[in-house]
């Protein structure tokens, strides 16, 4: 018996600590039968920066892909003294379209910025990262930020929604028929979308001046996004006057996060010109590990 209680004890206390690494987004009925929003909490415990970063994993808006774009790059990023939070949002296989999906980034970044002394981090050090249709995500975010989409949920965030940095990492970026990636823009939008909102979501018709730094990147050989997104992103941003990286790697993958094993070539290293870009952004020092 008393090995029992013992044994039930150390069980409790693991789910304790299961349940401490993961925050709900909501508490609300609607989100019941959607697989509840959440963000998995990556706290940093090596030279802490104070530089934090939401991810976003891809999965065309139907899914979303949280090992290799979520966990493997949280853990990465914890290694260079920055916390992760992983985020679990809405999605279309369980009926949701936009604007479920921004809606749950921005009460994540609410969230992050409003609890950053427990979370150790600067809230002007909060950025976004976001893969494939979640760099789409990240786009809306640091596109948008000055829309509260959260409003008809009676949320009035007291913190800016503007994100101090975004990465997009092969990403969706136009709704546009030519080079759209038509299943993201079918999860997204649905199959009954207007012309306002497909110009809306088209990333590079909307990019402003005021829009936070951009680190971009893509494979030329992309078979599943095709790399014009980007392309025509980066022209964007540079005819507006927005700070970015943009890198163009002559080789295909999608979906290798910064997995190896998944990618190809050089691609899956493009996390180590993430750290310098961030170490000229915020003129600190920063470790640059490797993700093996």
């Amino acid at each position: 018996m008393k090995r029992a209680l013992l044994l039930l004890g150390i069980l409790s206390v693991s789910l304790l600590q299961l349940t401490a690494q993961t925050m709900k987004l909501w508490d609300a009925p609607w989100t019941s039968k959607m697989r509840r929003p959440k963000l998995s909490i990556y706290k940093t415990e090596v030279n802490n920066t104070g530089i934090s970063v939401i991810i976003c994993p891809g999965g065309s808006y139907f899914y979303t892909g949280i090992k290799d774009e979520g966990e493997m790059v949280a853990k990465w990023l914890n290694k260079n003294g920055i916390s992760a939070f992983v985020l679990h949002y809405r999605v279309g296989l369980h009926g949701n379209h936009h604007p479920a999906m921004i809606q749950d980034l921005q009460r994540a970044i609410q969230l992050v910025k409003e609890d950053s002394a427990e979370y150790g981090i600067s809230p002007e050090k909060v950025g976004v990262m976001g893969f494939s249709a979640g760099g789409h995500l990240a786009g809306i975010a640091s596109t948008y930020f000055d829309i509260n989409f959260l409003k008809n949920l009676n949320i009035e965030p007291k913190v800016s929604l503007r994100p101090a940095f975004v990465a997009m990492i092969y990403p969706v970026i136009s709704m546009n028929d030519s080079i759209a990636h038509k299943k993201s823009r079918r999860n997204l939008l649905s199959n009954k979308y207007t012309k306002e909102e497909m110009r809306m979501m088209s990333l590079e018709l909307n990019v402003r001046s005021d829009m936070p730094p951009v680190f971009l990147i893509q494979c030329k050989k992309d078979k599943t996004v095709d790399y014009r997104n980007s392309e025509c992103y980066s022209h964007a941003l540079s005819m507006k006057g927005v700070p970015y990286k943009y890198k163009l790697y002559d080789e295909p993958g999608h979906g290798f996060g910064i997995n190896m094993k998944r990618g190809y070539g050089q691609a899956p290293m493009w996390n180590q010109d993430f750290i310098p870009w961030l170490e000229e952004i915020f003129q600190i020092q920063i470790l640059n590990i490797s993700q093996k």
